[in-house]
């Protein structure tokens, strides 16, 4: 009988071990998000660069992605956050596709706290 326990305890230890490992490489195997904090210089003939549907079309076709606006600067310039999926070469993807837009002039990644 003393042999069922300690095979009974074992079996517990080693299921609870298991458990452990299956939690921690869960964590770890999170996918990668894109997330980055953009200035947005656009051509001075955008009539409301504020509108949401403004912004929308600006991401063209890239519907997994988001764009939210953050701020303007004097100028035609929006501070945005652009957020989705990882990793990071499909998130530079994103960006380049907005370049391309006739109303943006430029794009640079915006280190100025809100």
């Amino acid at each position: 009988m003393e042999v069922k326990k300690t095979r009974l305890g074992g079996t517990i230890v080693c299921t609870a071990m298991l458990a452990a490992a299956f939690v921690g490489t869960g964590a770890a195997a999170a996918p990668p998000v894109c997330e980055k904090r953009l200035s947005v210089e656009l051509t001075p003939d955008v009539p409301n660069p504020l509108d949401p549907g403004f912004l929308s079309s600006l991401l063209s076709n890239q519907v997994s992605y988001r764009l939210t606006l953050l701020g303007r600067r004097p100028g035609s310039v929006i501070v945005v956050e652009l957020t989705g999926p990882g990793p990071e070469y499909l998130c530079q993807n994103v960006v380049e596709t907005m370049r391309k837009d006739g109303r943006v002039l430029a794009i640079h990644r915006d280190q100025e706290s809100s």
